[in-house]
């Protein structure tokens, strides 16, 4: 092992105990990447990706649906609140239900189809601030754009991904309350509802909504393999970059539609970090310390995107760096060790991808 290797590998196995149970890194420029696992897993584990899947399916289908003429950037979803304003997170909506809202509702102890329609109706009901002057994170809008994604792709979430990705071969995938989910739950990192009793999950969803939504949702939902998400992220850029190769490498998107989603700032005049579905660094100022959990050595040209569970996923167009971390750092027993680990994640983040591309330098 090189001296930078070790180095990555270092603060990875610093977390174990500390940040999460389990953890997997996959990391590279090439179709054989480095991979790092650390803790209570193996490279074949499955990981709660958690809001990745806002990225990973609600954005990539979106623009798949752009693509066919099936969805336009500028249309209208609700009353002055347009597409691209849900993509980049200035809806208006805010950012998520209050705590135990599911389970105070009743919506976790037989969620169905119909419990899926309630949620959504109860998002497009709730209060929000006029669109498109200032970015708030949202569950909310993702959820109101994954029925959006529905409607046009005449199929649920689940489905539509599924079809889409199958020619890949990825470990990626929705598992759905209401049908044999294709993913054993042994295989799946444990980790606890986000209550006062963490109960334990195994295979289940973390985010209540979504399960709630029968853990099919536009905001979270997905469980994947690290080497998957890494082999989504380049054949994401293989489209950016207009890389003609096969079905197997690439996703068939237009080199335009992902470059207007890459791009920054998502609308003109507003100050966010975010484009349209994906974040970017924040930007380096001279003798300050970047908060981003990219790090400081990461191009700021570059596009991401974090999962509360401990996820994150980061890719740099322009070297063609790809840098996936998955991780159950929910899987604690108390509403104090949940927090700890949060905090404690936010470190570790960005020394780790530093650490990444000082491996990475040429």
């Amino acid at each position: 092992m090189s001296e930078r290797s070790a180095e990555v590998e270092a603060i990875l196995l610093s977390g174990v105990s500390s940040v999460y149970p389990s953890a997997v890194l996959c990391f590279g420029t090439e179709s054989s990447p480095q991979q790092l696992v650390v803790g209570q897993a193996t490279a074949q584990t499955w990981f709660d990706i958690a809001s990745l899947t806002k990225a990973l399916s609600t954005t990539l289908l979106v623009m798949k649906l752009c693509d066919e003429g099936n969805i336009e950037l500028d249309e209208e979803v609700l009353p002055g609140v347009r597409v691209c304003h849900l993509l980049a997170h200035c809806s208006g909506l805010p950012a998520c239900f209050p705590p135990l809202w599911a389970e105070q509702n009743g919506l976790l102890t037989s969620p169905s189809l119909a419990t899926r329609a309630q949620v959504v109706s109860a998002v497009r009901e709730t209060g929000r601030s006029p669109a498109g002057l200032r970015s708030l994170y949202s569950d909310l809008g993702f959820i109101v754009l994954g029925q959006l994604v529905e409607q046009r792709g005449d199929a649920r979430l689940d489905t539509q991904l599924a079809t889409w990705l199958e020619p890949l071969d990825l470990a990626i995938g929705f598992r759905p309350l209401d049908r044999t989910a294709s993913i054993p739950s042994h295989l799946c990192a444990p980790t606890r509802r986000e209550s006062p009793q963490r109960e334990p999950l195994q295979g289940i969803v973390h985010d209540d909504t979504a399960r709630a939504m029968l853990g099919v949702a536009g905001h979270a939902g997905l469980f994947a393999q690290a080497e998957s998400v890494y082999r989504l992220g380049q054949a994401l850029l293989d489209c950016y970059h207009d890389v003609p190769t096969g079905p197997r490498m690439r996703l068939g998107l237009r080199q335009e539609t992902v470059r207007r989603f890459f791009a920054h700032p998502a609308l003109p005049g507003l100050q966010s970090t975010w484009g349209l579905g994906f974040d970017h660094p924040d930007p380096l100022l001279p003798g300050a310390v970047s908060s981003s959990s990219a790090g400081s050595l990461w191009s700021r040209r570059g596009v991401g995107h974090l999962g509360f569970t401990g996820c994150s996923i980061w890719m740099d167009p322009d070297r063609r760096v790809v840098a996936v971390l998955l991780s159950n750092r929910v899987a604690v027993a108390t509403v104090e060790q949940a927090e700890q680990t949060k905090s404690a994640l936010r470190s570790l983040r960005p020394a780790l991808h530093d650490a990444v591309m000082r491996n990475l330098a040429r």
